[in-house]
């Protein structure tokens, strides 16, 4: 694969300068049974920016395992299928608390669609599901910085690459929107959801550009979101997910479920396999009944607060309503 100069970011984001305000000004609703939600039309390609690339491009659920990638979960190791399950509950965990966010009635009182899963990956939980944004600008940051114990810092070194995918020819890419939580506001972000352990590597129309990294790119995109500190506005449920993911417990019932989930798919776990993952699940976490983390306390502040109040639970607003959700 050739690899072209970091430079032709620079020219790539400069199409990208108003590409926010259009977005804003875009959105159609569509319509699904009781619910519904909106797609911004001006957006024509999605993008995907990474400092590296891995072989194979696996969802977060599916990543650091000692197994290989088969698109099987029952022909992991053990101790690799007991890590996601664990995983899958942690997502179950954090959507579980979003029954607690201001969002979710709000969402539910204009009839907007709400993909918890989706929500959990884009604040840092593993999930099948694989980030992306509509604005490239978003996705050269995080194809030229890295993160750090002191903040964001550009590479220096080495090849970074950028998937782009259109939707006008994939039609299972979602966005998050046009409800306002802030960091996938910010990020612009949508999802695609992968099958189980498979990799989103040569899937069609998704389109490779590998750069060499050169600072003074990254150290662009660093000031153009200020440190990265636009792109991860503190919210709640980013505390949320940092607890989740920090704590050596998860309630027994998740986990239940998820063994449960991966049991019926006919990719997934064996019944055989059982006794030996809750074994090994044992040894890797502590089941204990549910523990809320996004308490009433912390919901007081968020509502308390007027200007939030005002940006967070808004009426939605789209140009136009469609019969039902099409590829852009």
């Amino acid at each position: 694969m050739q690899i072209v100069p970091a430079s032709i970011l620079l020219q790539i984001s400069k199409d990208f300068v108003d590409h926010r305000s259009r977005r804003e000004e875009s959105w159609y609703w569509y319509s699904e049974g009781d619910y519904g939600g909106a797609i911004p039309f001006a957006v024509q390609s999605l993008y995907r920016g990474q400092n590296k690339r891995y072989v194979p491009m696996l969802p977060s659920i599916s990543r650091g395992m000692s197994s290989q990638d088969t698109g099987e979960l029952w022909k992991y190791t053990i101790s690799d299928q007991a890590k996601i399950v664990l995983r899958l509950a942690q997502s179950r965990w954090f959507s579980r608390e979003l029954d607690h966010h201001p969002i979710t009635p709000h969402a539910a009182n204009q009839k907007l669609e709400l993909d918890r899963i989706a929500l959990a990956q884009h604040y840092g939980i593993p999930t099948g599901y694989l980030d992306l944004t509509d604005d490239f600008n978003v996705s050269a940051f995080f194809a030229t910085c890295y993160e750090t114990k002191s903040g964001w810092q550009p590479v220096t070194s080495g090849t970074g690459i950028i998937y782009r995918v259109h939707p006008l020819e994939i039609s299972n890419y979602f966005p998050l929107g046009p409800q306002a939580l802030p960091r996938p506001t910010e990020q612009c972000a949508w999802v695609t959801e992968l099958p189980l352990c498979h990799a989103f590597d040569g899937w069609p129309d998704v389109k490779l550009m590998q750069f060499n990294h050169e600072r003074h790119i990254g150290e662009y995109f660093l000031e153009m979101f200020s440190g990265g500190e636009r792109l991860f506005p503190p919210a709640p449920l980013a505390d949320v997910a940092l607890e989740i993911l920090a704590c050596r417990e998860i309630p027994a019932d998740l986990i239940e479920k998820a063994l449960e989930s991966f049991s019926n798919d006919p990719h997934g776990i064996r019944i055989r396999h059982l006794k030996a993952i809750r074994k090994e699940l044992t040894k890797i976490t502590t089941l204990n009944n549910y523990r809320r983390l996004l308490t009433d306390e912390k919901v007081s502040l968020l509502l308390a607060d007027i200007e939030w109040r005002k940006k967070m639970l808004q009426d939605v607003k789209a140009r136009a309503r469609a019969i039902r959700r099409v590829p852009i």
